[in-house]
């Protein structure tokens, strides 16, 4: 798996998991019905408490990214939907964080959308 840890971040090492266990999903990196590392699997490549990465897990279940089959383990849930919405609630966030800085920096709102339109117009 493809988790990377900020073990400098004040963030908790479980909300760090299921952030990037999203942005993987999200991003394609981990496909719908692809089994995930098992939880013993995970903490040792993370040399981190398994219960950690049950916690992760769960939460991820409980958000419907993951489902778990019993005795087989956890796989991606096929949630292209409910990913998209993710995904477009990340966007929105940070296109608001910038908004704001660019207007605090003085930035009028046409010189903002000009930004946006030269940035989606990109290839």
């Amino acid at each position: 798996m493809m988790v990377k840890l900020d073990p400098a971040s004040k963030k908790p090492i479980y909300e760090q998991i299921v952030q990037e266990m999203k942005t993987l999903v999200m991003t394609g990196k981990l496909l719908p019905h692809e089994q995930v590392p098992s939880v013993r699997k995970t903490a040792k490549e993370l040399g981190i408490n398994p219960n950690t990465v049950q916690k992760s897990y769960a939460i991820l279940e409980r958000d419907g990214i993951l489902y778990s089959v019993v005795g087989k383990g956890d796989f991606v849930a096929d949630n292209a939907a409910r990913i998209k919405e993710m995904k477009k609630q990340e966007i929105r966030e940070m296109f608001i964080r910038v908004t704001r800085e660019a207007r605090d920096s003085g930035l009028w709102i046409d010189e903002i959308f000009t930004i946006v339109d030269e940035a989606y117009s990109a290839n």
